[in-house]
């Protein structure tokens, strides 16, 4: 018998990418247990919130939305037998499991990250309160290498891919290790069958997602096995594009960077998050790298693979970060021109090696220096933009608009985080088609072209 027969769903997903696979696999849990899954949570019995503990704004926006359930509960109490159940899980839970049960009472599950197979098992026991103090009882953290299933979403033609779990290295900035523990890394077989089940459901493009995507396999092969994984998946049919994200700077191997440019399947599109580029912050940060290696890293993608997308990220307000090493990272920009920036402002996370520096560039200084860098990437990004104009380029197709008009991306755009492509053809396409394109003008992080 199905233990969640009748019962609808709704699940909100906070945070990055790795959590929207947390999402889909406990989703199809509870469908196999006869739940179903709405898109309303007034019309939902169980609202679960899967929550993003990484950074300050990202954990205020999950205690939000927890906050905005927590009232739509007790506003249907009485208004329905059972009312409504509250599930929080995800990092923020598993960071602050405690301080949520105390502050937000309303909450009648709470499971971090640790075995989403119990968080559902939990769902389907009878009563209420109990569930949080058995939720305390699974601790070890369990990855499912061979769970392959998930509930796709149908209305795109991409799919999150998460190769490993956890993260070896120790950045100061970051509580990823905290939360999500030591790197864990699926075999090349459990992906690759996981990839033959998401073209199966209609995928057209995969994204490979972790940590710390370069050093995948290191822990259970002994050496990283990256280039390996993508030739595996390059030989699924059904599936035309994969992209990387989350490329650690100081382990991107010669290997890697071949592995990206010759296997067609794979985006010309490298992803590396460098932080910051003063070789003192960098130190300060436990990055590893300095200024000097990431210039050597990006001559070498450039040298190989002129016509590519790089994309990072930085973080300004880091403790102790001058006015004048500001403006080294600034200048770092001009003179790189990547495709894609993203700028954090430094949050100051408790329990990290950072958090015992002074918390002394204020949160003023912090907004000003990222809307700064910002503005100086928009003019880079814009005149990189503008050298695609009268070029011809294969386009996916992400979103129908009407029978002419459609949202689409080149190999250089991931979705969510760069600018997308306007298309217009007669040619009456799907989501997922893959049309050859000229590409006809720039405004602001958007491409404009027509379908040839």
């Amino acid at each position: 018998m199905q233990k969640l027969s009748g019962k609808k769903i709704f699940i909100e997903t906070l945070g990055c990418a790795k959590n929207i696979v947390d999402s889909e696999k406990v989703a199809f849990l509870l469908v196999e247990n006869g739940a179903e899954v709405v898109d309303d949570p007034e019309s939902a019995d169980i609202i679960l919130v899967n929550t993003c503990g990484f950074i300050e704004s990202a954990k205020q926006e999950s205690i939000d939305y927890i906050l905005t359930y927590a009232k739509l509960k007790e506003e249907f109490k009485g208004r329905r037998e059972g009312g409504k159940k509250l599930v929080v899980f995800g990092c923020l839970a598993e960071r602050y499991r405690k301080e949520l049960v105390e502050e937000i009472p309303e909450i009648d599950l709470i499971s971090g990250v640790r075995d989403y197979t119990a968080l559902v098992n939990l769902l389907t026991e009878p009563g209420n309160n109990k569930f949080l103090d058995t939720a305390y009882e699974y601790r070890d953290i369990v990855f499912a290498e061979q769970e392959v299933r998930r509930l796709v979403n149908k209305e795109l033609p991409y799919a999150y891919v998460k190769i490993s779990e956890g993260c070896n290295h120790s950045c100061s900035f970051c509580a990823i290790p905290l939360i999500r523990g030591r790197q864990r890394s699926r075999s090349i077989e459990s992906i690759v069958e996981e990839a033959k089940f998401l073209a199966d459901s209609g995928v057209k493009e995969l994204i490979l997602v972790s940590q710390d995507t370069t050093s995948y396999g290191i822990d259970i092969y002994g050496r990283p096995k990256l280039p390996e994984l993508l030739y595996s998946l390059s030989k699924v049919e059904g599936i035309n594009w994969i992209r990387l994200h989350y490329l650690y700077p100081t382990e991107v191997s010669d290997e890697v960077i071949s592995a990206i440019v010759e296997i067609e399947k794979v985006c010309n599109y490298f992803d590396i998050p460098l932080q910051h580029v003063s070789d003192r912050i960098l130190k300060l940060m436990g990055r590893g790298g300095s200024k000097r290696k990431y210039i050597e890293l990006i001559e070498k993608i450039r040298s190989k693979a002129e016509d590519s997308a790089i994309r990072t990220t930085f973080i300004v307000g880091f403790p102790s970060e001058s006015a004048e090493e500001f403006r080294e990272l600034e200048e770092f920009i001009k003179q790189v021109q990547f495709t894609w920036v993203g700028v954090f402002a430094y949050s100051h996370e408790e329990e990290t090696q950072a958090f015992s520096l002074v918390d002394d560039v204020s949160k003023a200084v912090k907004m000003r220096r990222r809307n700064r860098l910002l503005r100086v990437q928009q003019e880079i990004t814009q005149n990189s933009l503008k050298k695609l104009v009268g070029k011809v380029m294969k386009l996916i197709v992400d979103e129908v608009l009407d029978e002419r008009n459609y949202i689409a991306r080149s190999e250089y755009n991931s979705p969510e985080v760069d600018g997308a492509v306007h298309l217009m053809s007669a040619k009456g396409l799907r989501k997922g088609d893959f049309v050859e394109s000229f590409i006809v003008k720039v405004v602001g992080y958007d491409l404009y072209a027509r379908a040839i």
